[in-house]
């Protein structure tokens, strides 16, 4: 049985536009007008701020190193003719004090590493929520905004839950 576009309720040159429009509203409008809004409303601020906050609270409490008395410091200062001694004992602390140094400047190298893609990760999370959320972001855009899809109405949800995702993590 072949199908007659005469027998139709309506023309079939209205469904090629309106199946034109909706592939214009899913891969060009609907992206241009999320990333757009997004723009707007400073989610990508709040987002690196967010990200910057939650980096700094994964900061290792800093070792402090326990301060035990300098057996050649204190003999070298109350018997000058000790001199040759106080330079063999060594400071108990030294070694300690130097390896906390190197930890910190180790910890805020990875600090330092890690905020630098806080840019990276907001720009990937709302790439990823309009790719995922691709239909509703083009009902959105082809109502002229009149008709907000939950998803839309709700999208600090889907970019957190985008932000979380395995493709937008930081390392570090």
């Amino acid at each position: 049985m072949s199908l007659d576009a005469s027998t139709l309720p309506f023309s079939p040159f209205l469904i090629v536009v309106t199946l034109l429009y909706a592939l214009i509203s899913a891969s060009v409008t609907g992206p241009t007008i999320i990333h757009r809004e997004l723009e707007h409303s400073g989610w990508h601020a709040t987002c690196q701020s967010d990200l910057n906050a939650k980096i700094t609270a994964t900061r290792r409490a800093d070792q402090v190193v326990p301060q035990v008395p300098d057996v050649g410091g204190m003999l070298c200062g109350m018997f000058l003719e000790l001199g040759d001694l106080c330079a063999i004992i060594p400071d108990p602390n030294a070694m300690a004090r130097e390896t906390e140094r190197r930890a910190r400047e180790i910890e805020a190298k990875r600090l330092a590493r890690a905020a630098t893609y806080t840019a990276d990760a907001c720009g990937c999370a709302a790439q990823l929520f309009a790719e995922t959320e691709r239909l509703s972001v083009a009902l959105y855009a082809a109502s002229g905004r009149a008709f907000k899809p939950a998803v839309i109405a709700n999208r600090d949800i889907g970019l957190t839950r985008a932000l979380n995702a395995p493709q937008c993590k930081i390392e570090g």
